[in-house]
C-alpha cells in the first residue's frame, strides 16, 4: 500500500509537468500532492469548487435578533456582526464583515492558525472559494428552531 493515499508528485517532476497535473487536478477532479524535501514539506493541489463541496458541512453558524425596527445577525464563534432595518441589509453588512475577515485571515494565515480562530479555516476558506454571487446562501444554511426569513 502507498504511504499516501493521495497521489504524489515531488516538486521538480511536478514543475515539469505542471499541465498535465492541471489537467489531472482539474479535469480528473484527482487532489495532487506535491512534495519537496523528502516529504517534509507537501502542498495540496485540488480544484476550489471540489473544495468548497468537500467542506460543505462547514457552516456558518448565524444567529438573527430582531428588535424595534433593526435586526442584527451574528456568527458568535467568529465575533462578526451585521446590522440593518431589514434582514437583507443586515445580511448584506455581515457579508461585508466576513469578506473583510477572510481577507485579513488569508493575509497572515499564520497568525490566524496558530490562534484561537484556526478553528475558523475551514468555514472562511469555503465561504472565500464560493462564488460573491452565492455567498449570501452560506448565510442561510445553519437553521435554528426558527427559521430565518429570506427577506424583509
Amino acid at each position: 500500500m502507498p504511504e499516501t493515499l493521495v497521489p504524489v508528485s515531488d516538486f521538480s517532476p511536478a514543475k515539469a509537468r505542471l499541465s498535465e497535473l492541471m489537467t489531472a487536478v482539474f479535469h480528473g477532479h484527482q487532489p495532487q500532492l506535491v512534495s519537496r524535501h523528502h516529504g517534509k514539506e507537501q502542498m495540496l493541489l485540488v480544484r476550489p469548487d471540489d473544495l468548497v463541496a468537500m467542506l460543505a458541512d462547514r457552516v456558518l453558524r448565524v444567529e438573527a435578533t430582531y428588535d424595534a425596527g433593526e435586526v442584527t445577525l451574528a456568527i458568535p464563534e467568529m465575533g462578526l456582526l451585521g446590522f440593518g432595518e431589514t434582514f437583507d441589509e443586515a445580511a448584506d453588512d455581515l457579508l461585508e464583515e466576513l469578506r473583510a475577515y477572510a481577507v485579513r485571515f488569508f493575509e497572515q494565515p499564520a497568525l490566524f492558525l496558530a490562534s484561537s480562530r484556526a478553528g475558523h479555516a475551514a468555514a472562511i476558506l469555503r465561504f472565500a472559494l464560493t462564488p460573491p454571487e452565492l455567498q449570501r446562501d452560506l448565510l442561510l444554511e445553519f437553521k435554528t428552531t426558527a427559521d430565518l426569513p429570506t427577506s424583509g
